[in-house]
């Protein structure tokens, strides 16, 4: 008679680590996806801030351009750059109309290009 009784424990110490062993499997799942999640989002805040750097020294190059040259309307700028350790794609779009001059940076490639703009009056510049 005791060994019914020892098979039913077996049994359920069984169920009792599967149980265990998908829960922790299910939490190593959660950790690994917001830790993916977390990289990404910390990769697209770097590229933003790279973005904003590249838009500040197209504003300096617009404003250098526009001080030596009065006839100066813009232009497409490609300076080569690295980020994250891999070539980046840049382009710096300077367009000056009558008193105002826009400046566009892009950064980086499809589906993760990061655009950031900046209109200032040409007349500030001096």
């Amino acid at each position: 008679m005791r060994i019914q009784p020892r098979r039913r424990r077996r049994g359920a110490l069984m169920i009792c680590v599967l149980a265990c062993l998908i829960v922790v499997g299910s939490l190593i799942g959660l950790i690994a996806k917001d830790a993916l999640s977390a990289r990404s989002e910390t990769r697209i805040r770097l590229q933003m801030h790279q973005t904003q750097r590249l838009l500040d020294a197209g504003i300096l190059r617009a404003a250098m351009q526009s001080k030596r040259n009065r006839d100066y309307s813009g232009e497409i700028w490609q300076p080569r750059l690295s980020f994250a350790g891999r070539d980046a794609e840049a382009t710096v779009t300077i367009s000056v109309d009558d008193d105002q001059t826009t400046v566009t940076a892009k950064l980086g490639t499809a589906p993760n290009i990061t655009s950031q703009s900046y209109v200032y009056s040409s007349s500030e510049v001096q």
